[in-house]
This record gives C-alpha cells, structure tokens and sequence, in this order.
C-alpha cells in the first residue's frame, strides 16, 4: 500500500450552489499522516465561460472578480483536469473543512462536465476522501478539553472555520482566500490532532465505510453514537441512534432513528405518511408538525460515529441524554413487527421530480463502461483533434454535455454555425432560466442592487463596478 498523504484543500465558487456554480479558485497542500507539510502549495484560478454569471454576494466575500480570474486563469478543462491529478496520485485522501457536503461535489460536478471520472479519486490506488468538519464537533460533543470553543451570537457553539481560528490563535487572515483557508484547516487539524489524538485517529479511520458499517451494525441493532450538524448545537450535535436498516436503492447508505426523539409517532404511521412526512418540502409543512427522527446515514462520507461507551456521564448530561429513555425508545422501535416492511417501501420508491438538465444530472445514474473509454478518449485528445470528431457516446447526458464541454473551454475553436449555437444556448440560460439555469439577468440584478443598498467600502464598490462591467460585456 502507498504511504498516505492527506491533501487539504479548498474551493472558492461564483455561488454558493456546488453543483450548479462553477468554480473561480482551488488551492490545495499535500501534507503526511502526521500534519507535516511535503511539497509545494497548489493554487489555481478558473477562467469563467460564458454561460453562467457570477453573484454579486460571493465576489464580496472572495474579493476575486471574473475579470482577476480570466487573467490568471485556466479554461475548466484543464482546471479540474490539475485537480484530478494531484488528487489522483496514489495514497492521497482529499480532506477539507465542510468539503464533503460542498468541495466534494464542486468536484464531482466539476469533473462529470469534463469528462473526468466523478468518482475514482475517492477510492482508486488506496485513496479516500475525508472531512474534519464532524472532527470538530465530535472533539464539542465528546472530548472538548484543550481548544477553544466560540459561540454564536444566540450563546450557542459556532462551527464556523473563522470563528474556531480566530478563538484558538490560528493565522487566518485573507479568510476566503482557498490557500488562506487550507491552511488555516491544516493548523486547526493539528490542534485537534494534538489535544486530542486518540479521537483523531479513531475519526481519520472512519473515513474508510468499512468502518463505519461495522459501528452501524444492521443485524444486531445496537445504539451508536452519530454527531452531525443535524443535530442542534445545545444539544451537542450528538444523537445515541439505532441503525434500523440498509437503504434498499443505495448500499452506502444506513437508516436510523434518533433515539433521543420517542418513537411513537413514527410507529403509528403507514408507510404512505411516513413518505409525506420524509418527502414534503420544509416549507409546505403543516405548523405544529414535526419530522419523525429518521436519518440517513452514508458510510462513504466520514460518518461521525463512536459506541455509546465514549460519552461519560458529564456529557451526557450535559446534552441531555437519558439513558434509560434511549432503551425504552430503542425497544419500541424492535418490538413493531411491521416497521421494517413499512420502511422499506418508503426509501424503495423515491419521490417524482424533474428531469434535471445535464450539467446536474450525475446522480441519474453510472455511466457505462463503454461511455467511460469515450470519455477518457475525449481528455486524451488536444482541442483540435476534437473540432471534427464526434464521441460514440450512448448516454444522452454525455452526448448533450460533449458541444458544451467544447463551447465553454475553447469558443474561439467553433464554425460558424457552432458558435450561432454557443450565442443562443448562453442567451436562453442567462435570460429565460432555460437548461438548468436558477440565477438569471433578472436575478443577478435584483442580487446586484440590494448588495448596493448596503454601506460598502471603496474597494467593494470597485469590486461591483468590475462586476458589472463583465455582465454587461
């Protein structure tokens, strides 16, 4: 097995949607298993296509305007192209701060328009991919002796990569600078790491789901201990659960129930209003109507697990765990003969919804074999093989994304006729919402002028101005 390297690393995106905003920084730093730093720092600007426009609120907070990143940066395909790369070599776990539920899938996303196998870094030529994020808040819930906890405004604990670096005396200033950020995530690992380094190593080992599948043991249904930003913070962000079940559609992923939450109301339900309850959107939701406890658990997202052993009294207490009620809730929920067959229906059949356009259709499915040899033909080829060459794909997402794919990295490489297509396509996007787009002309305005409401400095305004001036381009 290769020695592993962890690489930290950190997006900064036009938005703050990661499957649909596209990326304008990526910073990264390889270091050892024991936090030491090996080789250089990795910084990368994306240059933006036309396609998409950027929203006024994330160029005030990265301070990089479209115009800064044209200048200094590469077209996308080569952008995710460096990044797979460095995530690509052997032994590497891409680790970040909050990266599993956003970097992660700017990457995904970000490589499924180009052609890049979604996936293969994160398991191939023994990697992995980790987040420390759930580190924190399991050092918070179980173990939070020698780092300093910052709370929120409201008294409660703030899990902001700021606010823990600012109450802890870790460099961050430039905060929203991808390199400025990855560091400041390196040096917060360290402290963790050396207050508390058992905690540490058990959590690194859980990025692995074969070991979080066995915390999560299915046929004994023994309670464990998930921390997770479901959970309130004044309650720790910690829940004793019991794993109830593998999801019938997806293996990765573990049903349980909040054992904190009594059971009686799910008990009661038919599979039908379980799925109402599950399925209905949070703000169609009936006042005074409450979810039932159920989650879902994903063995290959660095689940935050431990056994119940691992919380002593004084934290329990202290979150308001009783143990007693945990049993008495557990045994309910064993004792229905019927709960099983009732949630497998629901999680067999997935609510309707629509047909999303192919930039953000990745979760719709592998591709196949065939489609994967296709797409590593299309990264093999320069820009100009690709000009009179059409991919034998079968998968109709890969066949809409192919003439974007080429459009978006290399417009000065179309005929006439393609770039009469490129105009209309980004036309039909920025102004009618069409193809997947949700921030249109119309919005961008709306978004440009409250931002201008607000009391800005000099250099925000500038920034503004710049802004507006790639818009109107």
């Amino acid at each position: 097995m290769p020695a592993t390297t962890i690489l930290w690393h950190d997006y900064e995106t036009w938005g703050a949607d990661p499957r649909r905003d596209r990326p304008s920084q990526f910073a990264a730093i390889r270091t050892n298993a024991d936090l030491q730093v090996i080789g250089e720092p990795m910084s990368l600007y994306c240059h933006p296509s036309e396609d998409f426009l950027p929203h006024p609120e994330a160029v005030l907070v990265t301070g990089i305007t479209p115009q800064s990143a044209a200048a200094k940066g590469v077209e996308e395909s080569a952008f995710f192209g460096a990044i797979n790369a460095a995530m690509m070599q052997a032994g590497t776990c891409s680790a970040g701060y909050n990266s599993i539920r956003f970097d992660d899938e700017v990457t995904r996303f970000g490589f499924w328009r180009n052609f890049i196998d979604p996936y293969a870094r994160e398991w191939q030529n023994g990697n992995s991919r980790w987040d420390i994020i759930d580190l924190v808040r399991m050092a918070y819930a179980l173990r939070p002796e020698g780092i300093q906890w910052p709370t929120r405004d409201d008294g409660a604990a703030s899990f902001r990569l700021e606010d823990l670096t600012a109450a802890n005396n870790i460099e961050h200033s430039g905060a929203h600078d991808a390199l400025v950020d990855v560091r400041a995530t390196i040096e917060l690992a360290q402290l963790i790491r050396k207050a508390q380094p058992r905690l540490y190593d058990f959590y690194f080992r859980l990025r692995r789901k074969d070991e979080a599948t066995r915390l999560l043991n299915i046929a004994t249904h023994e309670p464990v201990l998930h921390v997770s930003g479901m959970y309130p913070s004044e309650r720790g962000c910690i829940a004793p659960v019991v794993p109830l079940l593998r999801h019938p559609v997806n293996a990765n992923e573990v049903i349980v129930y909040d054992l904190t939450r009594d059971p009686q109301a799910l008990l009661a339900m038919s599979a039908d209003e379980m799925a109402e309850n599950l399925y209905t959107r949070t703000q169609d939701y009936p006042e005074g109507v409450e979810r039932v406890g159920l989650k879902g658990v994903h063995v290959n997202k660095s689940p935050a697990l431990a056994p119940v052993a691992t919380l002593n009294k004084d934290m329990a207490r202290r979150w308001g765990i009783d143990w007693s009620s945990i049993e008495q809730h557990r045994a309910a929920l064993l004792g229905s003969d019927t709960l099983s067959s009732r949630l497998l229906e629901v999680y067999k059949h997935r609510p309707e919804r629509e047909q999303p356009d192919a930039d953000v259709a990745l979760y719709d499915g592998f591709i196949s074999k065939h489609d994967r040899g296709v797409c590593d033909e299309v990264r093999s080829r320069s820009p100009g093989q690709l000009v009179d060459w059409e991919p034998d794909f079968r998968d109709e997402r890969l066949q809409t994304l192919y003439p974007r794919f080429r459009a978006r990295n290399w417009p000065e490489l179309l005929d006439e006729d393609e770039r009469q297509w490129w105009r209309s396509f980004c036309e039909a996007r920025l102004r009618d919402g069409e193809f997947g787009c949700d921030f249109t002309l119309t919005d961008f305005q709306a978004e440009l002028e409250s931002v201008l409401q607000r009391s800005l400095t000099g250099e925000q305004v500038a920034l503004m101005k710049q802004l507006t001036q790639w818009v109107s381009a």
